[in-house]
């Protein structure tokens, strides 16, 4: 038994016929959604381009939109990733700190 299903979408007021996983089917009617909302965007703005470049410029305008989300997910880590490396190197600064006490007070007791 397979694990695809083909179901339609409509993009442009064309329907497609798209496999995809079991399960995914509304993932995939989202996509297209807003494949949709962006194209109708793009139509309010330049009305008489070709359909060809109307999804040319709609692919554009959603790889752009993904890239600021890559963008903001990875500054996230980053500073995710710096704030955890301030906080060890707080760490390691108290624990040489507090070595060079414990060193002072050995030497006190072994002095006496």
């Amino acid at each position: 038994m397979s694990n695809k299903v083909t179901i339609k979408v409509n993009i442009n007021n064309t329907i497609y016929p798209v496999t995809c996983e079991m399960g995914e089917e509304d993932k995939l009617i989202n996509a297209s959604n807003e494949v949709n909302k962006a194209i109708e965007e793009l139509s309010s703005i330049s009305s008489g381009i070709s359909e060809t470049r109307l999804l040319a410029m709609t692919s554009l305008v959603l790889a752009d939109k993904l890239n600021e989300k890559v963008d903001v997910i990875s500054n996230e880590a980053t500073n995710s990733h710096d704030n955890h490396l301030f906080h060890i190197r707080e760490l390691l600064d108290w624990l040489a700190k507090s070595t060079e006490r414990m060193n002072k007070v050995a030497k006190l007791l072994e002095s006496k």
